[in-house]
């Protein structure tokens, strides 16, 4: 019994000497993943940064021009009528409802043609509409 003693203390001496001079895994320049799943599993994907559209800017003018009493322009774009309008705000909507509207309509305009352009954003249910203002001379 006392060989056997001798022997693990021995060995507890060797592990002990042997693993001073080591460096302990939480002070490698690595990054772990703290996870416990197997690594057979496949890892989830990680989610793309959300992308973020610029403003869309919708102005409105009074149109001396052909049949079409309003000149309608989407980011400075001319449009036929509000329903070409209608059908881009409703693509828009489909891919992010977060992009941020700018209405920017023309003092001429009558009210009843920005009500309407408004309605629709309201309906389509973009998270924010906002107005552009002049600022006074």
């Amino acid at each position: 019994m006392t060989p056997m003693i001798d022997v693990v203390f021995l060995l507890l001496v060797f592990f002990i000497c042997a693993s001073v001079g080591s460096t302990a895994d939480k002070l490698l320049p690595a990054e772990l993943n703290g996870s416990s799943t197997s690594s057979l599993e496949p890892a989830p994907r990680p989610q793309p940064d959300k992308w973020e559209h610029p403003p869309v800017q919708i102005r409105i003018e009074v149109s001396q021009q052909g049949s079409n009493p309003i000149a309608v322009f989407l980011d400075d774009q001319p449009l036929p009528g509000i329903e070409a309008l209608s059908q881009r705000l409703t693509n828009l909507a489909v891919a992010d409802l977060s992009t941020r509207i700018i209405l920017n309509i023309d003092d001429e305009v009558e009210v009843q043609q920005f009500i309407l352009i408004y309605d629709l954003c309201q309906k389509l249910k973009f998270d924010n509409v906002s107005f552009a203002v002049r600022r006074p001379n």
